[in-house]
């Protein structure tokens, strides 16, 4: 407009009409210092305005800082917002806030105006997080009763994403029973009656009903007394609160090694160790199989190393720095997780040893930790704790903050629980950053705590971590509900077994033990395909079968 002979450039005075004063002067100021001050107040102005002139750096710092105002009770309404500008990260973000925190989402004012479609598209995803299928068919009802005159007729549509193979069965009884009540013309008596009369395909043909249940994280520490014969193992079940002992690391005073995961597998490398006499460096990599619950022995490192980073990307494990018998190292390399050898890769721009790493994307960060010649790194701190969340870093010890990988901007996490504070090890799972083992001198608090910027919690949640927690010493792995084949899963049969119920309805339950359960509609029986817990709920519920056989 001002340059290359258009109109405007010769001009001393030019009019631009739908564009604010105020936005246009900042970013005349930041053509000159490449600075601009964006807040809540002004970065929509801001945005639009730089979309209109298209300055792409500020539209992008415009994007990052709605990324870091994400919250539930805005995450659908920035979901829509940031198609208008191809935002594809804030998209990317906001979705799985969304998706992350289901529970909390469907009670905001957002939801209640939720587009079908997105709503559809939502509902469909595998990274949808619930305690239960059950929530998914609560969702729904939500939905509809916020306007039943228009969107009565979405029922069934909507309906037929939930993956009725893993609804509960007390909720399904619930369903039943409510359905046979005469009389009943409220809005949800029709709906289910609608449901029962005529459900949805996906309800009625095993071939059409999704086999797998929906991802989620769980979250693994490996800890214990080093001087003993073996480190304990725990698995924690963020949908229950749980811990379960796995099979422990059958190893005697290993210490300093680091802890990753790729795919269902948890990965042990190096470490320090101590036969009868001598301390020294070591080369092992020990894997933990989660699907079947045992270690295996993996091929040895090129170089044996401790006080080191490693971290999964892909399906590829890498060891980055650490400390040889010889001194600290840059050395990096890597295993792919169907191969049996490691390959050197470039090493890191300097040598550093108790780091901490994670990798967002394809790239990997290496933060802090000290140098080979024991100097502290830049931000003067080392053994800290470090997580990605939603494309950002964020870094844990003595304070918080965040990091956006794409503006390089360093932001501070105003959280009194984490300030002046330290931790033996964090995660990210499920959208929600654990903090375990607050240390204190020499020893730690066997404390959990919960760090969740998208409802505003920061609390401790459990005062009672099952095991001492070395540095570094947890990771997520992504987990998946098991898959049935036909209201069957796959690959145990073999430890099914039958149990009926008989309901008052006269309607006969097929009940299976495994890790799911099948409903399948006939002309007069459901069977079921179900899990221990839900059983022992069952039974425990005076609303539920009285006639057990």
């Amino acid at each position: 407009m001002f340059f290359g002979g258009a109109r405007e450039s010769s001009e001393q005075h030019i009019v631009i009409k739908g564009i604010d004063a105020v936005p246009f002067q900042a970013l005349l100021e930041f053509t000159r210092t490449a600075q601009v001050l964006i807040g809540q107040e002004n970065v929509i102005s801001l945005l639009e305005t730089a979309d209109f002139f298209q300055f792409d750096r500020v539209k992008l710092l415009c994007e990052k800082f709605l990324e870091r105002e994400l919250h539930v009770s805005n995450c659908l309404g920035l979901m829509t917002y940031s198609q208008q500008f191809a935002f594809t990260e804030l998209y990317v973000s906001a979705m799985n806030v969304a998706l992350t925190h289901w529970g909390d989402v469907i009670h905001q004012e957002e939801f209640k105006a939720l587009p079908k479609e997105m709503l559809m598209q939502l509902l469909k995803s595998d990274d949808l997080f619930i305690s239960r299928e059950d929530v998914i068919f609560d969702s729904i009802i939500i939905w509809i009763m916020e306007d039943p005159t228009t969107r009565e007729e979405e029922f069934l549509d909507l309906v037929g994403e939930v993956r009725v193979t893993f609804l509960s069965l007390s909720f399904l009884d619930t369903l039943v029973k409510h359905s046979k009540r005469a009389g009943e013309t409220d809005t949800f008596s029709r709906l289910i009656k609608k449901l029962d009369s005529c459900p949805p395909p996906s309800w009625q043909n095993p071939k059409l009903c999704s086999y797998a249940g929906r991802t989620y994280d769980t979250l693994y520490v490996l800890g214990g007394k080093h001087d003993k014969e073996q480190q304990e193992l725990y698995l924690f079940q963020p949908k229950k609160g749980t811990w379960q002992a796995c099979s422990p690391l059958q190893r005697r005073n290993l210490t300093q090694y680091a802890v990753a995961a790729v795919g269902s597998f948890l990965f042990v490398t190096g470490g320090y160790f101590r036969d009868e006499f001598v301390w020294y460096s070591v080369d092992w990599v020990l894997i933990y199989n989660c699907l079947e619950n045992c270690w295996l022995e993996g091929p040895a490192m090129k170089k044996s190393r401790n006080s080191h980073c490693a971290v999964g990307v892909g399906l590829y494990l890498y060891v980055l720095g650490g400390s040889t018998d010889e001194g600290i190292i840059p050395a990096v390399e890597r295993m792919a997780l169907m191969e049996s050898e490691w390959e050197s890769m470039s090493p890191m721009a300097q040598p550093v040893e108790r780091g901490d790493a994670v990798s967002v994307g394809t790239t990997i960060y290496v933060v802090c930790g000290l140098d080979e010649n024991g100097h502290r790194q830049t931000t003067g701190m080392y053994d800290l704790c470090i997580t990605s969340l939603n494309g950002a870093l964020y870094t844990v010890g003595g304070g918080a903050f965040r990091f956006d990988v794409e503006t390089d901007e360093w932001t501070q996490v105003n959280e009194e629980c984490l300030t002046q504070k330290f931790f033996m090890g964090c995660s990210t799972v499920n959208g929600q950053i654990y903090l375990l083992g607050q240390r204190k001198g020499n020893s730690a608090l066997p404390t959990v705590v919960l760090f969740d910027p998208y409802i505003d919690v920061c609390q401790v949640i459990d005062n009672k971590l099952p095991c001492p927690l070395p540095i570094h010493g947890c990771v997520s792995i992504l987990s998946f509900a098991p898959v049935t084949l036909f209201g069957v899963p796959s690959g145990i049969l073999s430890f099914l077994k039958k149990i009926k119920f008989k309901l008052q309805l006269g309607v006969t339950l097929n009940l299976m033990l495994s890790h799911g359960w099948w409903w399948h509609k006939g002309d007069k029986d459901f069977s079921y395909l179900i899990t221990e817990d839900d059983i022992e709920d069952h039974l425990n519920d005076r609303t539920g079968p009285e006639n057990v056989h």
